[in-house]
């Protein structure tokens, strides 16, 4: 079996020659033949001042603390940067605190922020221009990321035709929703994998009458108490939505498309989407559709419990599938592109490349520290991840910078290793994580690979949730993109206009509450037309013309 794997460059690690453009200052982080560099060190101390959000239910290690811990002193004996923290709350309270900031104009030097904290910063002109700084100080594999979304990233980064962010660029797997389905239960049964409305309802119906998970079988389960329904321009990887239904009709509730003539519009005021509410209803009706939606107090234990046959989430579900085997060995979960539309295709709803924003307060004298931190972090992941147990949501100033294609390639990665055949070559810091999978694999699955049944998965191994993923997860999208079935479709925005600052909170509760009500048959389906009418009534109308406005920029 041949393996050709090919260091393509460490690119981050070459050294600039100069920093033109960017300002005079003496004090700049150079290499050791004195040339400024992307991964340089300063010469005289520089302090970054931070603010930090604190998970409580994650320790430190004794002895440290958010100004000495692990990537502090990387940080310092690397860089030579002293971080400071200007303060810190628990996650719970972290994003209300930092809005009052941004609105006392009260900021540290380097801070992370979301799409609609970057928006008001901006608006602000707090922020400071970093265009210069970015094409000086960001490494090549960081370059090399950002441009592989075609210019959206740095596009959304962008005020006023100023850089004004190091984005973050996110896996693209993690938009799809997959609809998961018990495997096992199929097999038992004699019952191909459902593409269609129609055979989804058949399966779901068949699981329910056969009882397969007990008395009280759930055939399609829905998201928890409060959860999402489905993912909105706002909020995605809502897990056990309904968003894998909406698609099959070409409806993409919670997000803004633009139709036939190119206008914008609000997805859970078209037609597709009263269609999918009306299909909805009748899987409810018919018993095959969570009879908990709305109320159901936790999603995950129901089919980790084995009482579900279907399920929608990302490619990631995999990591937990060895919660629900604890408790029954023979489940057996994969994912598909499904179901389909009218047409045959399978109409994908994907988040935004990124979503937070590595920022820099206006009038901080070394902007280029936001660049070092992240190229020091993006090529040293695997280092971190050996040597040290700190979670990396303590190191300061990080934007989550990946590939795009990153779940794609390792899955072609893997199943070139599979067959026997050569590896495609690939940069491992790039693609940070393929050679674990590559050397997990042989103690993760069984030879010849030709079986992936769950009785050939060692799911005691460390590496059995993340291959499990890749392999029953983002295979599906592998495969349907090799049939030329997959539509990616994208929201017109993925942050708030200045009116749904003011109104969308009231506008997204009744919209909840109307389909909510639609689906589990307290409200006939004519109560979408009031909804739609209402909605526009009451600001709707004036956000589509803000967010059209967005279009015509």
């Amino acid at each position: 079996m041949k393996r050709k794997m090919v260091i393509l460059s460490l690119a981050c690690l070459m050294a600039l020659s100069g920093a033109t453009g960017v300002h005079a200052e003496e004090n700049l982080p150079v290499d050791e033949s004195g040339a400024v560099s992307p991964l340089g060190k300063y010469e005289d101390p520089v302090t970054v001042e931070i603010v930090q959000s604190i998970n409580p239910t994650i320790t430190m290690p004794e002895g440290d603390s958010a100004t000495d811990n692990y990537y502090t002193r990387f940080i310092k004996d690397n860089m030579n940067i002293d971080i400071s923290v200007k303060w810190s709350a628990s996650s719970s309270d972290y994003n209300e605190k930092l809005n009052l900031a941004i609105a006392a104009n009260d900021i540290p030097d380097i801070l992370v922020v979301n799409e609609q904290q970057f928006r008001k910063l901006a608006q602000s002109d707090m922020l400071e221009d970093l265009t210069d700084y970015y094409d000086t100080y960001a490494c090549d594999i960081i370059k090399q990321n950002i441009d592989s979304t075609d210019g959206k990233a740095l596009e959304n980064a962008t005020y006023d035709s100023k850089l004004l962010a190091l984005p973050s660029v996110q896996v693209e797997a993690d938009g799809y929703v997959l609809m998961w389905i018990r495997q096992d239960w199929l097999d038992e049964l004699g019952l191909e994998a459902p593409t269609t409305i129609e055979e989804l309802e058949t399966v779901a119906k068949a699981f329910v009458d056969n009882k397969m998970g007990g008395e009280n079988t759930i055939g399609i389960v829905g998201p928890t108490i409060n959860g999402a329904v489905y993912n909105t321009f706002l909020s995605t990887n809502n897990l056990n939505n309904l968003d894998g239904i909406f698609q099959a009709y070409q409806a993409y509730p919670g997000y803004w498309v633009q139709d036939e003539e190119g206008k914008a519009v609000y997805g859970s005021t078209t037609e597709q989407t009263k269609e999918a509410l009306a299909e909805l209803n009748k899987m409810y009706e018919d018993g095959i559709l969570d009879q908990e939606l709305g109320v159901r107090k936790d999603a995950d234990e129901a089919w980790k419990s084995g009482k579900v046959g279907i399920l929608f989430s990302p490619w990631w579900h995999g990591y937990n599938v060895k919660d629900g085997i604890a408790n029954e060995p023979d489940m057996e979960w994969k994912a598909y592109a499904a179901p389909l539309a009218a047409d045959g295709q399978w109409y994908a709803k994907l988040a935004g490349v990124g979503g937070s924003y590595c920022v820099v307060r206006k009038g901080y004298e070394h902007p280029e520290a936001a660049f070092l931190l992240n190229n020091y972090l993006r090529v040293n992941e695997g280092t971190f991840q050996s040597e040290t147990d700190l979670d990396l949501s303590y190191y300061p100033g990080r934007v989550v910078i990946t590939p795009l294609d990153e779940n794609t390639y390792s899955v072609q990665a893997l199943n070139a290793e599979m067959k026997g055949e050569e590896v495609p070559e690939f940069d491992p810091l790039n693609y940070k994580l393929l050679q674990a999978d590559l050397a997990a694999l042989p103690d993760c699955l069984e030879a010849p690979y030709d079986d992936m049944s769950i009785e050939k998965w060692n799911t005691d191994n460390t590496n059995f949730g993340r291959l499990y993923s890749l392999l029953m997860g983002s295979s599906a999208v592998e495969e349907a993109s090799a049939e030329g079935i997959v539509n990616k479709v994208y929201s017109i925005t993925y942050t708030q206009t200045e009116t749904m600052e003011r109104k969308w909170t009231n506008l997204k509760k009744k919209e909840d509450e109307t389909f909510l009500k639609i689906i589990i048959g307290e409200e006939p389906i004519e109560a979408f037309d009031t909804f739609v009418e209402e909605w526009n009534a009451e600001g709707g109308a004036e956000i589509t013309e803000e967010v059209q406005a967005l279009t015509e920029k």
